[in-house]
């Protein structure tokens, strides 16, 4: 598979002055959890999904900070550079991680944006922290373990070799903690999140869901996602699978700017 442009572009931009990461680290429930941000202007915080870490958001980052948005990056426990710490995950336990890192960074209230696991926590965010959280882009996300297709709970966990475990662990961020992140995100994945419908329809902040057309996350799990939502609204990407916000980023991109009112700047500009 060729490397995506936005991606090249990504890299280049990093090099830059606007590229530049601030990074920081908060002892968090045993162990430490790691952030880093661009840019100033009105927070977004991006929450990466399971099995992945910041990388993921190479498609949205420039962009956003380009249009004059502090972009706050978070490896959630076990990824990048975040311990796992001995704690069962849990989306609350993942949620709080987030606030915490709010509050270290003196943020009363911002945008989020979640894909997967990360669309789980922004729902547990806008739950029980509402007064934390602006606008939602909840993308490929699902509020309980019946949302999500037969395959992806299929237990085929990556043994440690072969090519697949070097990926993972390297698209993981987790080195040699893999195994045990790979085993606590199937746990996780199998038991929650378990929000109920009187907890979704108690969410009064405004909440995008994005699902692809051949999503892991059934299409009828979504839409009753968004009917639930007081001010929640469905956007299919057609043709997309669970990877949307790579590789559909142009349309993902898109959806952000207009429901976060932000300038596009065409989403995945080029050098």
């Amino acid at each position: 598979m060729p490397i995506p442009k936005n991606f090249v572009y990504y890299l280049w931009w990093r090099t830059t002055a606007s590229g530049i990461a601030q990074k920081g680290s908060i002892r968090v429930e045993g162990t430490d959890i790691h952030y880093r941000y661009y840019g100033n202007g009105s927070p977004v915080l991006l929450l990466h999904g399971g099995l992945s870490h910041r990388l993921s958001w190479f498609s949205q980052v420039s962009w956003l900070v380009e249009s004059g948005r502090k972009v706050i990056l978070i490896d959630s426990r076990g990824h990048g550079d975040s311990g796992l710490g001995d704690n069962a995950l849990s989306y609350r336990l993942l949620a709080a991680d987030a606030v915490h890192i709010l509050d270290q960074l003196d943020i009363q209230q911002t945008d989020v944006i979640g894909w997967s696991d990360g669309a789980n926590t922004a729902l547990f965010l806008a739950r029980y922290w509402p007064q934390r959280v602006g606008k939602v882009v909840a993308i490929s996300g699902n509020f309980d373990p019946s949302g999500i297709k037969p395959e992806a709970q299929e237990d085929n966990n990556i043994r440690s070799s072969g090519l697949s475990y070097w990926l993972k662990r390297w698209w993981t961020g987790a080195g040699e903690q893999f195994l045990e992140l790979e085993d606590k995100i199937k746990h996780l994945w199998q038991n929650g999140p378990k929000l109920e419908a009187d907890d979704l329809r108690g969410i009064t902040t405004p909440i995008m869901v994005i699902i692809g057309e051949h999503d892991l996350i059934k299409l009828t799990h979504a839409h009753d996602m968004a009917a639930l939502l007081p001010q929640g609204q469905l956007e299919i990407i057609q043709d997309g699978g669970h990877t949307t916000l790579m590789t559909h980023a142009p349309q993902i991109n898109q959806l952000i700017s207009k429901f976060l009112t932000i300038p596009n700047i065409n989403g995945t500009k080029q050098p």
